[in-house]
């Protein structure tokens, strides 16, 4: 992984050219309504050739137009309605390997070329025999668009696969050493700072992290990346969830409930790759991503329900359950964000079971204490279609958190509500943060579909950049 950033993604792998329009088929796209008025234009033997194949236009229907030598001159695919922006991602499959140009005004070029290369992803890095390396030999078929939507796509469908592809890692290739030496890579490519805090003075200044981190054989610790220092810009500092691993500790987890906990790590993935985005095309932000890395396992050194961690930020906390280990990391590394100043605070977590029972797996949760952003965010989630829902800081559901012995609980005294508490959990570690989003989401995909291939998924990362691109200080 640590070469990674040194073959980084070219267009070819994300499905895409810039190839001169000229050397490329042409690719109709057409609602039923459009295609009626096309249709009319074209000459009998082109009608015929329609009628001969049933050819209606209807969603995922295509159909290869011949030229006078029998070459295909173009293909017609019929998209369905306008806004649904997943079926973009279906058109590739119609298609034989070649380049292709897009000709339709009723959609995006850029929509188009973000579907179309989200389908394009896919994971095969290993051997299943001794001489075949089960590589994809990528015969896709390719887009063709502008430089100008090439050059402004290409960082934000980089960072989501690379997210998706450090999610789909294993374990026993991503752990807390690999993801620290990723980091490092990552900031040499882009010119960026990097810090990590290990060992002693973890254990000193990010108890909370070292607690859940100490069990494993690979040492926990801190990863701090900086980019940018204007004055006259917002500070916006991401923080990631970076278990590499969740076995739940001695509450350990169902095997089935273990199988995927590869994913634990989606948080600190997704910020990772929306870091890229922002980086790559210059976003007009000081950028801070703090990602806490462990590996939640069981061992003599693992931490046991009701001890009691002094965390970072002198609060007292009450281990509850020892499988809720990702909001105490987050603890220390919020603590850590205000040290600095900090103009805005997201945080991306696969932290509860909670928020995929009340939103199910394809619908990230968020919580704000800033109404205005997050009215922004479900809009601009619509917008990109990559949506993210609102659940609200109830504030009585504090009381669940309180402990008689006057430590702070880490999960609380009332099993319902989940979500709603560990969020209110957090929000005792951000200090007087107002602008602060915290994002609970599954990062993976339990099945495939159009552009959300089976397996790790960058959900809100596109949301995230669209909201970043032009935020301002309050």
């Amino acid at each position: 992984m640590v070469e990674y950033f040194e073959k980084f993604l070219p267009e070819s792998s994300l499905g895409l050219t810039a190839l001169d329009y000229d050397k490329c088929k042409l690719l109709r796209l057409v609602s039923e309504k459009s295609f009626k008025n096309y249709y009319k234009t074209l000459g009998k033997k082109d009608q015929n050739w329609i009628k001969e194949n049933n050819f209606n236009a209807e969603l995922g229907e295509s159909i290869f137009m011949p030229d006078n030598n029998n070459h295909i001159k173009e293909v017609i695919v019929g998209i369905g309605e306008k806004k649904n922006f997943w079926n973009y991602a279906k058109i590739s499959k119609f298609l034989p390997p070649g380049n292709y140009k897009i000709d339709s005004k009723l959609f995006s070029e850029e929509a188009i070329a973000i579907s179309w290369s989200l389908e394009n992803y896919s994971f095969k890095p290993y051997k299943n025999t001794k001489n075949n390396t089960n590589q994809q030999t990528n015969k896709n078929p390719k887009l063709s668009v502008s430089k100008k939507t090439l050059d402004k796509i290409k960082p934000i469908l980089q960072g989501c696969y690379l997210a998706r592809d450090l999610i789909n890692l294993p374990a026993n290739f991503l752990g807390p050493d690999e993801m620290e030496r990723f980091s490092r890579s990552f900031c040499k490519y882009h010119k960026a700072s990097f810090k990590v805090v290990k060992g002693e003075e973890l254990k000193k200044k990010f108890p909370a992290i070292h607690m859940v981190g100490r069990a494993s054989e690979q040492e926990p610790r801190l990863i701090d990346i900086h980019w940018g220092n204007k004055k006259n810009l917002p500070n916006v500092t991401l923080v990631g969830k970076g278990v590499t691993f969740d076995t739940g500790g001695l509450d350990i987890k169902s095997p089935k409930g273990m199988e995927i906990m590869k994913k634990d790590m989606g948080g600190a993935a997704i910020s990772l790759g929306l870091a890229h985005a922002i980086i790559s095309n210059k976003v007009n932000v000081n950028l801070r991503v703090l990602i806490p890395v462990v590996e939640n396992s069981v061992s003599s050194k693992s931490m046991r329900p009701l001890d009691i961690i002094k965390t970072g930020s002198g609060i007292d906390v009450e281990i509850g359950n020892t499988d809720a280990e990702g909001r105490l990391i987050l603890a220390d590394a919020f603590n850590e964000a205000k040290q600095k100043d900090t103009d805005l605070l997201i945080d991306f977590a696969t932290l509860t079971g909670a928020a995929r029972i009340a939103l199910g797996t394809e619908l990230p949760v968020f919580f704000t204490n800033n109404d205005f952003i997050a009215d922004k965010l479900i809009s601009l989630g619509e917008k990109v279609s990559d949506p993210l829902w609102r659940l609200p800081l109830h504030k009585p559901y504090e009381r669940f958190l309180i402990r008689d012995n006057g430590s702070l609980s880490s999960t609380g005294s009332n099993a319902y509500g989940g979500a709603i508490t560990a969020a209110l959990f957090l929000s005792k570690f951000i200090g007087d943060q107002d602008n602060w989003v915290h994002l609970d989401l599954m990062a993976w995909n339990q099945t495939s579909q159009p552009g959300r291939p089976q397996g790790g998924e960058a959900m809100s990362l596109r949301a995230i950049y669209e909201f970043l691109i032009n935020y301002e200080k309050n």
